[in-house]
């Protein structure tokens, strides 16, 4: 499986999981954000109820460190709300990480202070074979 597909899996549970009703918004849709300032490999959104999910999703065989948790909800989290339409309103923004191989602890301990799901190669599999 390549990174495409992963990312395309992980999607997938984000939709999955918004129409079991297991995140904390409904999800209306599921994507990526691409612009010029900011790529992000997750983003499930809510226009109506101004809900945004963004997430990250690597292939790689090392753990998630904890830098790549910073970087999305400190860096890249302010560049896609300037690119959102309405960026006016108040946009309340949750956060969900994927990886094949995991997460280190001080990736868990920053995610837990976000309050982010994190999702393994188990889970994802687990959560996608039970639909």
């Amino acid at each position: 499986m390549g990174m495409t597909a992963f990312e395309e899996l992980s999607r997938r549970w984000v939709l999955e999981q918004g129409r079991a009703g297991t995140l904390p918004f409904e999800v209306r849709e599921v994507g990526s954000h691409w612009s010029r300032r900011v790529q992000v490999d997750v983003v499930a959104v809510n226009w109506t109820d101004h809900e945004i999910l963004l997430g990250e999703a690597k292939w790689g065989t090392d753990p998630v460190a904890r830098s790549l948790v910073r970087d999305l909800v400190e860096t890249k989290t302010p560049k896609v709300l300037k690119d959102l339409p309405n960026q006016k309103e108040g946009w309340r923004v949750r956060y969900a990480f994927f990886a094949r191989a995991g997460f280190t602890a001080a990736a868990r301990a920053e995610a837990e202070s976000a309050q982010a799901h994190l999702v393994d190669l188990e889970k994802l599999d687990a959560d996608l074979a039970s639909v």
